[in-house]
């Protein structure tokens, strides 16, 4: 009989395979995320009678899971999407129209649209589909779905037959995008968030047809993404921002020397080291992250200018309103400016209200003269940094410090790095 495993997302199977691990669903999940589950697949009668194997009914019940809203952030950084998702049903209906062609004669099918697929997955909220008996009536085991014409406009597969519930019945006719593809079609309904995404491993290694160390959570190499900085300040505080604040996705991203001396100091030797990862013809995933000042405006230029790959990006801190109407001084004196693109290093995005100090304020230094534009650099930035470093992760994630900057400026770091993708 062999060993199933699958994928599921509440009691619904999107993917399986048998006496094989099949696809690596790892990556989906973190450490935190194994706990155990009880499986069709375990005589827990043999366990009553063997007291003694209790430490291999631990390993029998081995599961990752993770609800639906928190696996999604890892999806998107991963390569998929919802627009992912309807590339591929529409490579999916115009195969089946093909297929329709060939028919005596040609048959004409009136399958879904993407986005009435999205709205028959919408429909059904998984908690509500019944799974727990086996019909041998396939009208009886569609249940409620048996009414629901959409259905029927949806695409033969192989497995379109193989169903004895409803929770199998809207498998089997439903799950016919990739795994990713499918927990972003059915992330689409708010009611489907808190479901679990369940892998359930235990069963296949017991069974002996793979091994434990085959299950690991976490980002695998490839889909890493090596953040590149032009300071270490800049490296340290992103990566500390990630750890506490987006922890979620916080093991997606690697960083040049975080803890040690860092290799190229400035926005020119951060394009050479560009220039150099373009001439080895590096495969890896790479974000270069600039502060959104002159400097940094001028070194994106450039870097645009080298025609990146696309497991190569490049990115500005992202502009902000709150930079709009900035305190700044230089040769004319004190004023209010807008410091998008000109003066809004890093350190702007930290909380700037700092005890015993007066207003943040932007000093102008040196003028850009190819993208002409002033320069501009935070005033005492290493206080501003040290206060941020001083607090705890508690502090910084119960609102008594001001982390609403930081917060946009990873959710864009983020957002681009969900479209660096692998040449692998």
């Amino acid at each position: 009989m062999g060993t199933a495993i699958e994928l599921e997302v509440g009691d619904v199977s999107i993917c399986y395979a048998k006496n094989h691990m099949g696809m690596d669903f790892g990556y989906l999940f973190q450490p935190g995320d194994e706990t155990r589950r009880k499986s069709d697949a375990i005589n827990y009668d043999y366990y009553e009678e063997h007291p003694e194997e209790k430490d291999e009914l631990v390993m029998h019940e081995a599961a990752f899971a993770r609800p639906l809203s928190r696996v999604l952030p890892r999806l998107l950084l991963s390569g998929s999407s919802i627009d992912s998702a309807r590339f591929e049903y529409e490579a999916i209906i115009a195969e089946a129209r093909e297929m329709a062609s060939y028919g005596e004669p040609p048959e004409e099918s009136d399958f879904l649209t993407f986005a009435e697929y999205c709205a028959l997955v919408r429909r059904y909220p998984l908690s509500t589909l019944g799974s727990g008996t086996e019909f041998d009536d396939k009208e009886k085991a569609k249940g409620r779905l048996a009414a629901d014409e959409d259905f029927a406009r949806l695409p033969w597969t192989d497995n379109s037959d193989s169903f004895w519930s409803e929770s199998s019945f809207f498998a089997a006719k439903l799950a016919i995008l990739s795994p990713e593809s499918m927990l972003h079609v059915v992330a689409l309904n708010p009611g489907n968030l808190d479901a679990d995404v369940k892998w359930e491993f235990g069963p296949l290694v017991v069974a002996g047809w793979a091994s434990r160390e085959h299950f690991k959570p976490g980002a695998r190499r490839m889909q890493k993404i090596l953040i590149a900085t032009e300071g270490a300040s800049d490296a340290r505080i992103i990566k500390r921002a990630l750890d506490i604040l987006r922890p979620e996705v916080a093991d997606f991203f690697n960083f040049v020397d975080v803890d040690e001396r860092h290799h190229f100091w400035g926005t020119g030797n951060l394009v050479k080291f560009a220039e150099g990862l373009l001439r080895i013809d590096v495969q890896n995933k790479v974000l270069f992250v600039l502060d959104n000042d002159a400097e940094g405006v001028d070194a994106y230029r450039k870097l645009n200018a080298l025609k990146l790959p696309g497991n190569m990006r490049s990115m500005l801190l992202p502009d902000l309103d709150n930079f709009r109407s900035f305190p700044t001084r230089g040769p004319e004196g004190v004023g209010i400016s807008d410091i998008n693109g000109r003066g809004a290093a890093i350190e702007c995005y930290l909380d700037l209200n700092l005890p015993n100090y007066g207003p943040a304020q932007v000093l102008w230094s040196n003028y850009k003269r190819d993208i002409d534009a002033w320069h501009g650099a935070l005033e005492f930035k290493e206080s501003y940094q040290r206060h941020f470093y001083d607090q705890a992760p508690e502090m910084l994630l119960s609102g008594a410090y001001d982390v609403s900057k930081l917060l946009k400026l990873l959710d864009a770091l983020i957002e681009k790095a969900s479209l660096v993708y692998s040449v692998t």
